[in-house]
Protein backbone atom coordinates (compact mmCIF):
# COMPACT_ATOMS: atom_id res chain seq x y z
CA UNK A 1 0.00 0.00 0.00
CA UNK A 2 3.09 2.57 1.17
CA UNK A 3 4.96 1.51 -1.89
CA UNK A 4 1.96 2.47 -4.50
CA UNK A 5 1.36 5.83 -2.56
CA UNK A 6 4.75 6.89 -2.46
CA UNK A 7 5.01 6.03 -6.53
CA UNK A 8 2.20 8.43 -6.78
CA UNK A 9 3.71 11.01 -5.34
CA UNK A 10 7.13 11.36 -6.77
CA UNK A 11 5.10 10.66 -9.95
CA UNK A 12 3.21 13.63 -9.64
CA UNK A 13 6.33 15.45 -8.14
CA UNK A 14 7.82 14.73 -11.19
CA UNK A 15 4.80 16.12 -13.53
CA UNK A 16 4.72 19.42 -11.58
CA UNK A 17 8.11 20.23 -12.17
CA UNK A 18 9.04 23.38 -14.26
CA UNK A 19 12.35 21.84 -15.49
CA UNK A 20 12.08 18.27 -15.19
CA UNK A 21 15.33 17.17 -16.78
CA UNK A 22 16.76 19.73 -13.74
CA UNK A 23 14.60 19.11 -10.59
CA UNK A 24 11.69 17.91 -9.34
CA UNK A 25 9.68 20.19 -7.32
CA UNK A 26 6.38 19.78 -4.57
CA UNK A 27 4.40 21.80 -2.62
CA UNK A 28 4.54 21.56 1.02
CA UNK A 29 2.30 24.37 2.39
CA UNK A 30 0.17 27.16 0.41
CA UNK A 31 2.59 29.41 1.41
CA UNK A 32 1.41 31.56 5.31
CA UNK A 33 1.85 28.90 7.80
CA UNK A 34 -1.48 28.39 9.62
CA UNK A 35 -1.07 30.42 12.64
CA UNK A 36 1.96 32.53 11.48
CA UNK A 37 0.83 36.51 11.07
CA UNK A 38 2.17 37.43 8.12
CA UNK A 39 4.36 40.90 7.98
CA UNK A 40 5.50 43.20 5.71
CA UNK A 41 8.96 42.20 4.32
CA UNK A 42 8.74 38.49 5.98
CA UNK A 43 11.84 36.45 5.10
CA UNK A 44 11.84 34.57 1.93
CA UNK A 45 14.53 31.34 3.14
CA UNK A 46 15.93 28.92 1.07
CA UNK A 47 17.70 25.32 2.27
CA UNK A 48 20.58 24.01 0.62
CA UNK A 49 21.52 20.62 1.95
CA UNK A 50 22.86 17.14 0.80
CA UNK A 51 20.93 14.78 2.02
CA UNK A 52 16.51 14.04 3.05
CA UNK A 53 17.14 14.92 6.64
CA UNK A 54 19.41 17.50 6.53
CA UNK A 55 17.38 20.35 7.26
CA UNK A 56 17.60 19.03 11.15
CA UNK A 57 19.91 21.79 11.08
CA UNK A 58 17.98 24.81 10.80
CA UNK A 59 14.69 23.41 11.78
CA UNK A 60 14.08 25.97 14.20
CA UNK A 61 14.97 28.71 12.05
CA UNK A 62 13.03 27.62 9.70
CA UNK A 63 9.96 26.57 12.02
CA UNK A 64 9.90 29.99 13.93
CA UNK A 65 10.12 31.93 10.62
CA UNK A 66 7.38 30.14 8.67
CA UNK A 67 4.93 29.89 12.12
CA UNK A 68 5.90 33.37 13.61
CA UNK A 69 6.70 35.87 10.86
CA UNK A 70 4.79 34.21 7.67
CA UNK A 71 7.93 33.44 5.54
CA UNK A 72 8.08 31.34 2.73
CA UNK A 73 11.15 28.48 3.61
CA UNK A 74 11.62 26.39 1.38
CA UNK A 75 14.53 23.50 0.61
CA UNK A 76 17.01 22.20 -1.80
CA UNK A 77 18.10 18.63 -1.11
CA UNK A 78 20.74 17.69 -4.03
CA UNK A 79 20.86 13.55 -3.45
CA UNK A 80 18.14 10.97 -3.68
CA UNK A 81 19.62 9.74 -0.11
CA UNK A 82 20.10 5.63 -1.26
CA UNK A 83 23.17 6.32 0.51
CA UNK A 84 21.62 5.39 4.09
CA UNK A 85 20.43 1.95 3.65
CA UNK A 86 23.06 0.98 6.47
CA UNK A 87 20.49 2.86 8.99
CA UNK A 88 17.55 1.82 7.95
CA UNK A 89 16.79 -1.42 9.89
CA UNK A 90 13.34 0.29 12.15
CA UNK A 91 11.99 1.07 8.64
CA UNK A 92 12.31 -2.55 7.04
CA UNK A 93 9.48 -3.63 9.67
CA UNK A 94 7.05 -0.61 8.40
CA UNK A 95 7.47 -0.81 4.99
CA UNK A 96 7.85 -4.53 4.41
CA UNK A 97 11.51 -4.24 2.91
CA UNK A 98 14.68 -5.57 3.67
CA UNK A 99 15.94 -1.76 2.86
CA UNK A 100 19.20 -2.41 4.84
CA UNK A 101 20.52 -4.98 1.77
CA UNK A 102 22.56 -2.50 -0.36
CA UNK A 103 20.36 -3.35 -3.52
CA UNK A 104 16.98 -3.34 -2.30
CA UNK A 105 17.84 0.00 0.15
CA UNK A 106 19.49 2.23 -2.99
CA UNK A 107 16.52 1.05 -5.13
CA UNK A 108 13.63 1.87 -2.74
CA UNK A 109 14.96 4.67 -0.53
CA UNK A 110 14.45 7.47 -2.06
CA UNK A 111 11.30 6.87 -2.22
CA UNK A 112 11.41 6.09 1.34
CA UNK A 113 13.48 9.42 2.37
CA UNK A 114 11.39 11.94 0.19
CA UNK A 115 7.93 10.53 1.59
CA UNK A 116 9.50 10.88 5.97
CA UNK A 117 11.00 14.43 4.18
CA UNK A 118 7.77 15.72 3.16
CA UNK A 119 6.14 15.03 6.88
CA UNK A 120 8.77 16.79 8.25
CA UNK A 121 8.22 19.61 6.49
CA UNK A 122 4.92 19.95 6.82
CA UNK A 123 5.31 20.06 10.54
CA UNK A 124 8.01 22.83 9.89
CA UNK A 125 6.25 25.18 7.58
CA UNK A 126 7.99 24.71 4.81
CA UNK A 127 6.28 25.68 1.32
CA UNK A 128 8.20 23.94 -1.41
CA UNK A 129 10.32 21.13 -1.67
CA UNK A 130 12.96 20.75 -4.80
CA UNK A 131 14.76 17.61 -5.32
CA UNK A 132 18.13 17.16 -7.60
CA UNK A 133 17.72 13.46 -7.65
CA UNK A 134 21.77 13.30 -7.79
CA UNK A 135 22.96 10.10 -6.93
CA UNK A 136 24.31 9.21 -2.59
CA UNK A 137 26.83 7.30 -3.64
CA UNK A 138 28.72 6.91 -0.20
CA UNK A 139 29.94 8.38 3.00
CA UNK A 140 33.55 10.45 2.22
CA UNK A 141 35.22 13.55 3.66
CA UNK A 142 37.33 13.88 0.70
CA UNK A 143 35.28 16.75 -0.81
CA UNK A 144 37.49 16.25 -4.45
CA UNK A 145 35.50 12.74 -4.67
CA UNK A 146 32.63 14.86 -5.42
CA UNK A 147 34.06 17.93 -6.37
CA UNK A 148 37.54 17.21 -8.11
CA UNK A 149 38.33 17.54 -11.63
CA UNK A 150 37.68 14.17 -12.59
CA UNK A 151 34.46 13.71 -10.58
CA UNK A 152 31.44 11.84 -11.43
CA UNK A 153 29.41 11.46 -8.38
CA UNK A 154 27.07 13.96 -9.67
CA UNK A 155 25.93 16.19 -12.98
CA UNK A 156 27.74 19.38 -11.77
CA UNK A 157 26.18 21.03 -14.84
CA UNK A 158 22.86 20.51 -14.42
CA UNK A 159 23.05 20.80 -10.04
CA UNK A 160 24.12 24.44 -11.26
CA UNK A 161 21.54 24.96 -13.24
CA UNK A 162 19.24 23.56 -10.98
CA UNK A 163 20.78 25.99 -8.38
CA UNK A 164 20.68 28.91 -10.52
CA UNK A 165 16.80 28.48 -11.60
CA UNK A 166 15.29 28.18 -8.17
CA UNK A 167 17.58 31.33 -6.72
CA UNK A 168 16.75 33.23 -9.42
CA UNK A 169 12.85 32.31 -9.32
CA UNK A 170 12.77 32.68 -5.27
CA UNK A 171 14.13 36.06 -5.20
CA UNK A 172 15.30 34.64 -1.65
CA UNK A 173 16.84 36.73 1.47
CA UNK A 174 18.88 34.33 3.12
CA UNK A 175 20.55 30.70 1.89
CA UNK A 176 20.89 28.51 4.69
CA UNK A 177 24.02 25.74 4.55
CA UNK A 178 26.15 23.79 6.22
CA UNK A 179 29.90 24.72 7.09
CA UNK A 180 32.45 22.76 5.04
CA UNK A 181 34.59 21.73 7.54
CA UNK A 182 37.44 19.05 7.11
CA UNK A 183 35.08 16.23 9.19
CA UNK A 184 32.04 17.33 7.44
CA UNK A 185 30.57 14.52 4.75
CA UNK A 186 31.54 15.53 1.39
CA UNK A 187 28.32 15.81 0.18
CA UNK A 188 27.39 18.46 2.47
CA UNK A 189 30.89 20.99 1.84
CA UNK A 190 29.62 19.99 -1.77
CA UNK A 191 26.05 21.18 -1.35
CA UNK A 192 27.30 24.06 0.69
CA UNK A 193 29.87 25.25 -2.50
CA UNK A 194 27.55 24.46 -5.03
CA UNK A 195 25.31 27.27 -3.44
CA UNK A 196 27.42 29.80 -3.01
CA UNK A 197 29.03 29.30 -5.94
CA UNK A 198 25.22 30.35 -7.51
CA UNK A 199 24.63 33.14 -5.47
CA UNK A 200 27.77 35.04 -6.44
CA UNK A 201 26.12 34.42 -10.07
CA UNK A 202 23.74 36.56 -9.36
CA UNK A 203 24.24 40.10 -9.95
CA UNK A 204 25.28 41.90 -6.63
CA UNK A 205 21.74 43.16 -6.19
CA UNK A 206 19.93 39.88 -6.00
CA UNK A 207 22.01 37.98 -4.22
CA UNK A 208 20.62 36.58 -0.41
CA UNK A 209 23.04 36.19 2.40
CA UNK A 210 24.39 32.99 2.92
CA UNK A 211 24.71 31.63 5.93
CA UNK A 212 26.37 28.11 7.68
CA UNK A 213 24.88 26.56 10.55
CA UNK A 214 25.60 24.27 13.26
CA UNK A 215 23.50 22.67 15.85
CA UNK A 216 25.70 23.02 19.88
CA UNK A 217 24.94 22.55 23.28
CA UNK A 218 26.84 23.60 26.27
CA UNK A 219 29.70 26.27 25.91
CA UNK A 220 30.65 28.17 22.79
CA UNK A 221 33.47 26.71 20.75
CA UNK A 222 33.99 29.60 18.13
CA UNK A 223 33.69 29.55 15.19
CA UNK A 224 33.82 26.37 12.75
CA UNK A 225 37.01 25.66 10.94
CA UNK A 226 36.10 25.70 7.06
CA UNK A 227 38.56 23.20 5.03
CA UNK A 228 41.65 24.27 3.32
CA UNK A 229 40.13 22.18 0.15
CA UNK A 230 36.68 24.56 0.41
CA UNK A 231 38.56 27.82 0.46
CA UNK A 232 40.71 26.33 -2.64
CA UNK A 233 37.19 25.56 -4.09
CA UNK A 234 36.09 28.75 -3.47
CA UNK A 235 37.88 31.89 -2.34
CA UNK A 236 34.67 33.67 -1.37
CA UNK A 237 34.12 30.47 1.31
CA UNK A 238 35.17 32.54 4.60
CA UNK A 239 33.07 33.58 7.90
CA UNK A 240 32.30 37.03 7.60
CA UNK A 241 30.10 37.74 10.65
CA UNK A 242 28.17 35.64 13.32
CA UNK A 243 27.65 33.79 15.45
CA UNK A 244 23.77 34.71 15.16
CA UNK A 245 22.28 32.55 17.44
CA UNK A 246 18.41 30.71 17.23
CA UNK A 247 17.75 29.22 20.95
CA UNK A 248 15.36 26.44 20.72
CA UNK A 249 15.32 26.21 24.31
CA UNK A 250 12.75 29.46 23.85
CA UNK A 251 9.82 28.32 26.45
CA UNK A 252 6.20 28.86 25.80
CA UNK A 253 2.47 27.24 26.28
CA UNK A 254 1.00 26.82 29.19
CA UNK A 255 3.48 27.54 32.31
CA UNK A 256 6.13 27.58 29.98
CA UNK A 257 6.34 23.62 29.27
CA UNK A 258 7.20 23.85 25.76
CA UNK A 259 9.92 24.70 23.68
CA UNK A 260 11.24 24.73 19.97
CA UNK A 261 13.49 21.48 21.04
CA UNK A 262 10.06 19.55 21.05
CA UNK A 263 8.50 20.67 17.27
CA UNK A 264 11.92 19.62 16.51
CA UNK A 265 12.24 16.54 18.03
CA UNK A 266 9.19 15.84 16.06
CA UNK A 267 10.02 16.72 12.90
CA UNK A 268 13.26 14.43 13.43
CA UNK A 269 11.12 11.11 14.58
CA UNK A 270 9.68 11.60 10.96
CA UNK A 271 13.26 10.46 9.70
CA UNK A 272 12.30 6.52 10.64
CA UNK A 273 14.40 5.04 8.11
CA UNK A 274 17.18 6.93 8.87
CA UNK A 275 18.31 5.26 12.57
CA UNK A 276 21.14 7.18 13.51
CA UNK A 277 19.04 10.60 13.40
CA UNK A 278 16.43 9.55 16.20
CA UNK A 279 19.37 9.96 18.45
CA UNK A 280 19.39 13.50 17.79
CA UNK A 281 16.23 14.55 19.58
CA UNK A 282 16.65 16.16 22.57
CA UNK A 283 19.70 17.21 21.58
CA UNK A 284 21.12 20.70 20.76
CA UNK A 285 19.99 23.85 22.40
CA UNK A 286 20.95 26.28 20.01
CA UNK A 287 21.65 26.66 16.10
CA UNK A 288 24.74 29.00 15.16
CA UNK A 289 25.05 30.72 12.46
CA UNK A 290 27.91 32.33 10.77
CA UNK A 291 27.83 34.15 6.97
CA UNK A 292 29.50 32.77 4.34
CA UNK A 293 30.95 35.29 1.84
CA UNK A 294 30.96 38.67 1.80
CA UNK A 295 28.41 41.09 3.58
CA UNK A 296 27.97 44.61 3.89
CA UNK A 297 27.05 46.78 6.37
CA UNK A 298 22.90 46.73 5.09
CA UNK A 299 23.33 42.61 4.40
CA UNK A 300 24.40 42.50 8.30
CA UNK A 301 22.03 44.52 9.52
CA UNK A 302 19.40 42.56 7.48
CA UNK A 303 20.60 39.47 9.01
CA UNK A 304 20.33 40.80 12.80
CA UNK A 305 17.17 41.99 12.38
CA UNK A 306 15.55 38.56 11.18
CA UNK A 307 17.74 36.96 14.32
CA UNK A 308 16.27 39.80 16.70
CA UNK A 309 12.39 38.55 15.49
CA UNK A 310 14.01 35.12 15.78
CA UNK A 311 13.58 35.78 19.36
CA UNK A 312 10.35 37.33 19.93
CA UNK A 313 7.66 35.89 21.97
CA UNK A 314 5.75 33.33 19.50
CA UNK A 315 2.79 32.44 21.55
CA UNK A 316 -0.04 34.34 23.78
CA UNK A 317 -0.58 33.03 27.11
CA UNK A 318 -3.91 31.89 28.19
CA UNK A 319 -5.39 31.51 31.72
CA UNK A 320 -7.29 28.22 32.48
CA UNK A 321 -9.40 27.46 35.18
CA UNK A 322 -11.27 24.90 36.77
CA UNK A 323 -12.99 23.56 33.63
CA UNK A 324 -9.63 22.55 32.36
CA UNK A 325 -8.36 20.80 35.50
CA UNK A 326 -6.88 24.14 36.30
CA UNK A 327 -6.95 25.22 40.52
CA UNK A 328 -6.67 28.72 40.95
CA UNK A 329 -3.37 29.22 43.44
Amino acid sequence: MWRAGALGWILAAACAAPSARLYTTVAVTDGVARGAVAVGGAPRVLGVVAHPDDEFSFAGALFKTATHLGGACALVTITDGQGGFKYATFAEALHGLPLTEESTGRRELPAVRRAEQLESSRLLGLTRLYYLNQPDHRYTTDLSEVLGAHAEVWDLDAVARALDEVLAQGRFDFVLVHPPTVTTHAHHQAATLLALEAVLRLPPAQRPVVLCAEVESGPDNGPPWLAPAAVERCAAAQLAAGPFTFDRAQSFGYRNQLDYRLVIDAAIGRHVSQGTMLRLMGQGTREEYWVLGEVDAAQEARVRGWFERLAEPQYPGRDYGPSAGVVPS
